[in-house]
């Protein structure tokens, strides 16, 4: 994670990390359903002596609840009928890290477990790594690299909320997609968010202005998965807490506004073998995926349709999806193609690889990570070949019986149905993240939207 990280495995490491970085307080936290890092900010000399080693207790609400923390009637899991009890936040010591932007302060991320010591299988952590225990009892190691879209908008959060999240106002205008002179303008935040976050151990290899207003990309280190997954949502709030020091807001969101541009989470992803040679290399035949890539590949098209509420976890993800915009919205794959899903990406050495384009960047990096996973081990176990790669515009020559679900229902809906996703990712956590899609349906049926008022109000 850090070039300031040391290998702290005992209570003698880890004081001398404390006093080597004057900590003096940590920043803990596990990552829920939706991608938010939630947790607590524990003083130093309570974390050295009971929390490094035994974690801290945490309500199980983390499960609980959605986005703006209301409690989500009807789940088995916890709620009401179970009183909330606690869960442990046990911190993983290997992503221990200084704060460069907040002195004295250093983050860990944390596994969380039950009362008893067990694994809490609904957690998108736990459910990656044990994805990648069984990459690797197949042989395999994932690597992943994320390219992630966001918008920075004038104003921090706080002020952006007092006025209602109307009257955006972007910190740049105009379209000026990989435009270098309009970068220079940029830079004092945007090489802001670089440095520091390479301090902290993420590193952006690239980052350029994207087609919105307002609107940029960042492109990150290739590594192992459960690294890039870690490395991805560390990146998500750091830019938040970064843009916000310069009184802007940034923002993940899917779909902003009906004129922008969208924002999406691509991911890079190939496997390894044991003897560290890449798996989806072809060096006989480098126009092509090794037939590893190609069955891997093929598992990923192969289950699209059922876990496409993972990618697109969210009512407003479906906006970005609508249309020819840049977004994966079939079934489909082509080499080195932008309107398909799947764009393979063949080669002789280890650039072989397959980018997944479906996910917004508005989805939780673990479940997408998990979800491309499942699906590229359950194609090389079936020995599946994928469809005949399109040629052209998807968007024009995909068959109508490709499309992606359109609408988080029907999503939901894919994912309850799918028997396939039920034995990869289990029937618990598919019936719990199918609540919370229906609860987050639920939600949006019953608000009075300002395009209904605008529409309605004066001519009905």
């Amino acid at each position: 994670m850090s070039k300031d990280r040391s290998a702290v495995e005992t209570v003698e490491d880890l004081k001398k990390f404390v006093d080597q970085y004057r900590i003096s307080t940590f920043k803990v936290g596990a990552v829920d359903l939706d991608g938010l890092w939630r947790g607590k900010r524990i003083a130093t000399p309570y974390f050295v002596e009971s929390v490094a080693e035994k974690g801290t207790a945490i309500c199980n609400i983390l499960f609980g609840w959605d986005t703006h923390d209301e409690p989500i009637p009807n789940l088995s899991y916890t709620g009401w009928h179970t009183g909330y009890p606690d869960v442990v936040l046990k911190p993983d010591l290997s992503t221990l890290t200084v704060v460069p932007w907040e002195p004295g302060t250093a983050s860990v991320i944390c596994d969380i477990h039950e009362m008893d010591g067990r694994l809490v299988d609904l957690a998108p952590r736990t459910l990656l790594k044990r994805l990648i225990e069984a990459a690797e009892a197949a042989g395999y190691t994932p690597k992943c690299g994320y390219e992630l879209e966001l918008y920075l908008l004038k104003g921090t959060p706080n002020e952006l909320s007092a006025r209602g999240f109307s009257d955006l106002e972007p910190f740049t205008r105009g379209h000026h997609t990989y435009s270098v002179y309009r970068d220079t303008a940029s830079e004092f935040v945007l090489g802001d968010i670089r440095r520091k976050l390479a301090d902290y151990g993420i590193y952006i290899e690239a980052s350029n202005s994207e087609h919105g207003p307002g609107q940029f990309e960042v492109n990150m280190r290739y590594c192992d998965a459960l690294v890039a997954a870690d490395s991805a949502m560390l990146l998500k709030h750091s830019v938040k807490e970064i843009a916000a020091q310069h009184g802007l807001t940034a923002s993940f969101i899917a779909k902003l506004s009906p004129e922008w541009a969208v924002s999406s989470g691509h991911c890079h992803q190939s496997l390894t073998t044991r003897s560290g040679a890449p798996a989806f290399a072809n060096p006989e035949d480098p126009q092509r995926l090794s037939s590893v890539g190609q069955a891997y590949l093929a598992g990923v098209v192969d289950l699209a349709k059922d876990l496409t509420a993972l990618y697109l976890p969210t009512i407003n993800s479906y906006k970005r999806t609508e249309g020819g915009s840049w977004a994966g919205s079939t079934s489909t794959w082509g080499y080195d193609n932008r309107t398909v899903a799947l764009r393979a990406i063949p080669g002789s050495g280890p650039a072989a690889r397959i980018e997944n384009r479906i996910a917004g960047a508005d989805a939780n990096p673990y479940l997408v990570i998990a979800a491309n996973l499942a699906s590229g081990l359950h194609g090389i176990e079936k020995d599946l070949i994928p469809p005949a790669p399109i040629q052209g515009n998807a968007y024009e020559k995909a068959d109508p019986s490709t499309h992606l679900p359109n609408t988080l229902a029907a999503a939901a809906d894919a994912l309850a149905a799918s028997n396939t996703a039920r034995s990869l990712l289990g029937d618990g956590f598919v019936d719990h993240f199918v609540a919370t899609r229906r609860w987050e349906l639920q939600q949006f049926r019953t608000t009075v939207t300002e395009w209904e008022i605008k529409r309605y109000l004066e001519h009905i």
